[in-house]
């Protein structure tokens, strides 16, 4: 839905024009459409890194003993009664979202400055 709303920014003529100056398609897409959607990339993106970081349901039936995803590891460890633990890597898991937000923020932010520019005339 994100990426439908960004995309419905555009007008519908965009293509037209683009083809009337024969200006390529991928061209029109690195000049106008991917600066216009630029802020809706990000959240999607966001979006999916926390999901990832918190998932499951999926994830619990393809980890290995080698690599066994946080997520996982904290169902393990409350399972087996270190409820602690499991408590303590549910915190690192919310941190690494929250420092991936702040990371991400800043970084929007400054692209948005720079892409964005037309939304302020």
């Amino acid at each position: 839905m994100t990426s439908l709303a960004a995309l419905k920014q555009l007008p519908a003529e965009i293509e037209a024009t683009a083809a009337s100056v024969k200006m390529p398609q991928f061209k029109l897409f690195y000049k106008v459409t991917l600066p216009v959607c630029l802020p809706a990339l990000f959240d999607i993106g966001m979006y999916l890194f926390v999901n990832a970081l918190t998932t499951t349901s999926a994830v619990v039936f393809l980890y290995s003993t080698d690599t066994i995803p946080a997520s996982v590891s904290v169902l393990n460890m409350d399972d087996a009664g270190q409820t602690g633990a499991a408590a303590a890597m549910a915190v690192m898991i919310m941190l690494s979202a929250l420092s991936a937000r702040l990371i991400q923020w800043p970084v929007a932010k400054w692209l948005g400055t720079r892409t964005q520019a037309w939304r302020n005339r």
